[in-house]
């Protein structure tokens, strides 16, 4: 416009008025040459008009950078290695404009073809851990962690809703998508996760060797799968594996309410029936049961609740073994000595080399420790200490103990011995839940003494009182 205007001879005040320009301005553009396009951006940047970037002074060493060798393990550099150096250096130039100018200054791959394939019956299934924030019909949110598995060929699909993706949770998981497959197919596609790939490695010739870890592998060749790692920083490995959990997102957590987590386990039973059953996929235009009859799986030999996952442990002055804040009794010769613990899911097996020291429940009625009699009968040969160790045992049943017993020392301190010892007989008699519930109506009726304990336990009216308690309890 500037410049048709003083070709029109019309005076600079008055293309000033026109423009809003400056006067200085109009001359500057006068000697310019024609412009070819309306584009100002690429104009500007031609004519590198405008301040110019803080990168400037650094571009000449990210060139360098980016063009050094490195091992093939390591990758190409990554923007934030760059922005470290540069930081090194004093540069203070926002993230932003280091990645934008990395973007264009990397060297441009060659795009490559996809290759997309269908598996064939009983060669692959895919696994993978995801999370989905959920918000409860009372308010309250969860980040509900769940491990999704499916069938290649028939799109065949198992979900379970986790605690945690530690490795034992891999492992059970693995076997319980097996179970609901009916069998093991010949390989097993899974997602970079930390609680079964250790390492990689980079070989001579190229090719990459995974290490896994030692439960993963452990499971893997007892059942009969042959894993196999997506790449990472390769999305199009691992595309279908995130499609799963992608899948698992979209089509059941989104567009549900869940009063509580009880009833999204309950949603997500029916919704993986409705899935596998009656939805027709829309990548086979089959419903998944349909060509799961095809599926070639072996036979999976191992359960989910009772499959042995080992770990080794010492055991404590104590005749203990500790496991995730949980003690284990064990015969008292073990003491010093490394044992194994055989952990099922609701089952603990303690070895020592081929000999069985002792069975426990994994998770003990009192939250804390599990001794067995024999084991505890090992603490009480020595008469002075065997007091303390009964009081200890009974402490350890439940915290309704404590204010009991507290109470029986207080009111009579030089019998409370002989008390303790009775109490605890009776205990190995009739069990923790009837003492539990025996200890409860005697505190509330105020009579401390083992005395009480032995004719409720014996007056089957009285018991039915106990019993009534014990229900409340």
């Amino acid at each position: 416009m500037v410049k048709s205007l003083r070709k029109a001879k019309v005076p600079a005040a008055t293309v000033k008025q026109v423009t809003g320009i400056s006067e200085r301005s109009i001359r500057r553009i006068e000697k310019e040459p024609e412009p070819e396009s309306s584009d100002e951006a690429s104009f500007r940047k031609r004519r590198k008009v405008g301040r110019p970037s803080q990168l400037e002074p650094y571009k000449a060493d990210i060139l360098s950078w980016l063009a050094e060798e490195r091992d093939p393990a390591d990758g190409p550099m990554k923007g934030q290695e760059v922005i470290q150096r540069l930081r090194a250096k004093g540069c203070r130039v926002g993230e932003s404009t280091v990645y934008d100018y990395l973007r264009k200054v990397r060297p441009k791959e060659a795009p490559k073809p996809i290759v997309r394939f269908e598996g064939l019956p009983g060669e692959f299934s895919q696994h993978d851990f995801g999370q989905r924030r959920v918000r409860y019909a009372d308010g309250k949110v969860e980040v509900v962690k769940f491990f999704a598995s499916r069938l290649k060929y028939s799109r065949y699909v198992d979900v379970q809703v986790v605690a945690n993706e530690q490795q034992e949770t891999v492992v059970r998981c693995l076997l319980r998508a097996f179970e609901r497959f009916g069998g093991v197919p010949l390989m097993g596609v899974f997602d970079n996760m930390r609680s079964a790939v250790k390492s990689r490695e980079v070989l001579e010739d190229g090719n990459v060797k995974v290490h896994w870890t030692e439960p993963f592998m452990q499971v893997c060749m007892d059942s009969g799968l042959i894993p196999l790692a997506c790449w990472p920083y390769r999305p199009q490995q691992k595309g279908s594996v995130e499609n799963l959990v992608g899948f698992v997102k979209g089509n059941f957590f989104s567009g549900r309410s869940f009063k509580d987590r009880a009833d999204l386990i309950a949603q997500l039973s029916d919704w993986i029936t409705y899935v596998n059953h009656e939805r027709v996929c829309a990548a086979t235009s089959e419903i998944p049961q349909a060509r799961w009859v095809k599926e070639s799986l072996k036979l999976c030999t191992h359960q989910a609740e009772t499959y042995a996952f080992k770990v080794s442990v010492v055991v404590r002055p104590t005749a203990r073994v500790h496991y995730k804040g949980l003690e284990y009794s064990v015969p008292a010769e073990s003491i010093g000595q490394t044992v194994t613990l055989h952990l099922q899911e609701k089952q603990i097996a303690i070895y020592q080399g081929d000999k069985h020291l002792a069975d426990h429940p994994r998770f003990p009625e009192n939250g804390k420790s599990s001794v067995l009699s024999s084991h505890a009968q090992q603490l009480f040969q020595f008469k002075r200490g065997k007091p303390f160790a009964q009081r200890q045992m009974l402490l350890d049943l439940d915290p309704i103990m404590e204010p009991y017993l507290t109470e029986l020392v207080h009111r009579r301190p030089l019998t409370w011995e002989p008390e303790v010892e009775a109490i605890y007989q009776l205990y190995e008699k009739i069990g923790r839940a009837d003492l539990l519930a025996a200890i409860a109506l005697v505190t509330e009726e105020r009579c401390f003494g083992s005395e009480y304990l032995i004719d409720l336990a014996q007056s089957p009216a009285i018991r039915t009182t106990a019993m009534s308690k014990q229900l409340q309890f």
